[in-house]
């Protein structure tokens, strides 16, 4: 498609990088890819996807791809906590002035996303000058409030958009946001506890599982060896050094055979549950 209409195809790897400020404590410097800042206009093109770790990713989380190279995988183990990698999320969007986002919901992914989940026909396109706003609709789409979203919490709290659903107008097809029937969430959030705990409750389910190699399903393509940031996978055994793994989800995210599962862990699950009846019961 590029070459038939005359496009230039940029490798972020390879055009160099501009070193940016940054606000959050992750790092002295921030570098972006260099196409990013020779550009007349830069649109982000985010897609429409549940995320095992962060719940939902869209227009914010999309510039995460700004960073070029192995930075990434720094990045993952440095922030392994979602509200911090939002900070640099934040500091990319500051730095960067996107003009325009437009997200394609045409197939939305649900469940374990972003490559484990499921393909959902949503008929969507969400186009938005200001990115933490197209967040807020699309989150609302999928039952969520943009307050259960930890990745989007520095965003809000740094004017990145508007996020507040009311001062948000909706033109073109409708007047407010569509609901998506039947839509899947990442098992880790359970939108069905309201009660007061709902932030241990999700503590817990998260605790409750960690990635797990499936050896049967696992095709030996050492993608989830190569992407794991800590080096907490064996190359030969696929076995998973818990004791290093900083729960990134690379492994899961990357693999594209869905050798790479989430599996309870019973232990943990068990230590936390005792932990919330005795001070919560």
């Amino acid at each position: 498609m590029a070459l038939s209409e005359g496009a230039q195809i940029k490798n972020f790897d390879r055009e160099g990088v501009v070193e940016c400020s940054i606000t959050s404590n992750y790092g002295d410097r921030l570098y972006l890819a260099k196409p990013v800042f020779d550009a007349d206009l830069v649109i982000n093109l985010p897609k429409f996807k549940t995320h095992t770790a962060g719940i939902y990713t869209g227009a914010i989380k999309n510039v995460f791809g700004f960073i070029p190279g192995l930075k990434k995988a720094e990045y993952h183990k440095l922030l392994p906590d979602p509200k911090n990698f939002g900070s640099m999320l934040a500091d990319i969007h500051e730095n960067s002035k996107i003009a325009l986002h437009i997200m394609d919901g045409i197939t939305a992914m649900q469940g374990e996303g972003p490559t484990a989940g499921d393909v959902y026909n949503a008929k969507k396109i969400l186009i938005s000058e200001d990115p933490l706003a197209l967040d807020t609709v699309a989150a609302k789409m999928i039952g969520l409030d943009i307050k259960d979203i930890p990745i989007l919490t520095a965003a809000r709290e740094r004017n990145i958009g508007q996020w507040e659903l009311e001062n948000i107008q909706i033109c073109g097809d409708y007047n407010s946001p569509p609901v998506l029937v039947n839509f899947k969430l990442p098992k880790k959030f359970n939108s069905k506890k309201k009660q007061n705990y709902k932030a241990l409750i999700k503590v817990i389910d998260f605790l409750k599982t960690r990635p797990k190699i499936n050896l049967s399903t696992c095709r030996k393509c050492n993608m989830c060896v190569e992407s794991c940031p800590v080096g907490a996978i064996d190359k030969e055994t696929k076995k998973i050094d818990y004791s290093k793994c900083i729960e990134c989800m690379c492994c899961h995210e990357l693999c594209r055979y869905k050798a790479v599962e989430l599996k309870k862990d019973n232990m943990i699950a068990g230590l936390m549950t005792k932990l919330y009846r005795g001070k919560y019961k």
